[in-house]
């Protein structure tokens, strides 16, 4: 088997994922990654069973569920109390749960398995454009006009917003969504809220979510996700409302996450997320490939992101492993992926509008017809990186 010198940019999960298993096999990797020390952004993850499967091949699967907190069922109630959701993992695959956990445990897992393997990590490397060299060799240029010469091939895995996917000879788009959500991590030491993933909504205008989210790995603490929709016309203008008058009205809709946000003190502790639909023909060009977002970024609704970037750098690894040309390996890589993603990719492209639009129309079919999202729900958590869906 022939060993490489891999570049990859972003230290996120499918980065870390990819590098890790790549580097177990022998190869030479380097994570470059534009923050000044490697940290992870954002809310809880809502781990499927898929992936549960996938960190159960990194060998992660109990130190994850020893840190994060089952999941059983997804509910979803309207302001009047009709439950238009009602998913339980059990009622499709007996023994089948989720884990919910805050991103930073399941980041730190992965780094500190991604060096014991043997992956460099650069951090402050704002890598802003990638060339190829003669020989079949890539270049990477930083923002601070550093240089990073003669990699085999360079793995973009830097989220939905990489400006490196137009180094990519492939035809591409990046479809900003119209709702983004305001999300922060919130302290349950009581554990109230505990193997649910719960939704409140009214209408499809506004959805209120809470995610337990295991140990803050900060604290020590049992933690919540809270997430709540904002359209992104409204994200700079919201606070303006006030802190305790932007309280008032979540509590007006769900009067029992007093409990929860009581812990927001400040309007900074409230984070705004953007997400955008990312569609490309193929994830490759030669020995340049897009994992995670950067190659298919999505809605989060169907909970899927970070199944999928694990899934990536799974698949990728084999694909690499059973060729000795990169080109090859990224092209099967491709290949395989394809079907999997863009089928997730369509079902949470139809679900979002069902839950973050301003569409009366909508709201009125979700709640009659709820049980379409429970099936497709089904289907998506169940889809496993060896069956394809």
């Amino acid at each position: 088997m022939t060993h490489y010198k891999i570049a990859i940019v972003g230290c996120g999960m499918a980065g870390l994922s990819a590098g890790m298993l790549l580097a177990k096999s022998g190869h030479e990797v380097t994570i470059f990654e534009r923050f000044d020390e490697p940290k992870s952004i954002g809310a809880g993850i809502l781990l499927q069973p898929s992936g549960l499967v996938a960190l159960e091949y990194l060998g992660l699967r109990e130190e994850v569920e020893a840190k994060g907190t089952r999941i059983d069922a997804l509910v979803g109630t309207t302001q009047s109390g009709r439950r238009v959701m009602d998913v339980r993992y059990a009622d499709a695959w007996p023994g089948s749960y989720g884990v919910g956990i805050h991103r930073g445990s399941l980041f730190g897992m992965l780094y500190d398995t991604a060096l014991a393997a043997g992956v460099s990590v650069r951090c402050g490397v704002n890598v802003v454009d990638i060339q190829k060299m003669a020989a079949q060799k890539y270049r990477c240029h930083a923002e601070r006009s550093e240089i990073f010469r003669d990699y085999d091939a360079v793995i973009i895995a830097n989220g939905t917003q990489s400006a490196l996917r137009s180094c990519l000879n492939v035809k591409q788009r990046n479809i900003p969504y119209p709702w983004g959500a305001l999300w922060a991590i919130c302290p349950d030491p009581e554990q109230r809220f505990r193997n649910t993933l719960g939704q409140r909504y009214q209408r499809a205008s506004t959805m209120i979510g809470v995610l337990p989210t295991g140990l803050n790995p900060q604290t020590g603490v049992p933690c919540v996700s809270f997430f709540w929709s904002v359209r992104t016309t409204n994200a700079t203008t919201w606070p303006e409302q006030g802190l305790e008058a932007w309280k008032a009205k979540v509590l007006g809709y769900w009067p029992e996450l007093d409990y929860v946000l009581d812990s927001i003190g400040d309007i900074s502790a409230l984070t705004f997320a953007t997400y955008g639909d990312v569609l490309m023909r193929q994830y490759h060009d030669g020995e340049l490939l897009c994992i995670g977002d950067a190659g298919h970024g999505m809605s989060p609704q169907l909970g899927m992101g970070a199944n999928l970037a694990l899934i990536d750098a799974i698949v990728l690894a084999k694909c690499v492993e059973q060729t000795d040309s990169l080109s090859e390996a990224f092209t099967r890589y491709s290949r395989q992926r394809r079907d999997h993603v863009k089928y997730n990719q369509l079902a949470s492209r139809w679900l979002t509008p069902f839950f973050q639009s301003d569409s009366r129309v909508t709201a009125f079919i979700r709640d009659f017809f709820s049980v379409v999202q429970q099936n497709t729900f089904h289907l998506q958590a169940g889809a496993t990186y060896g069956s394809g869906r």
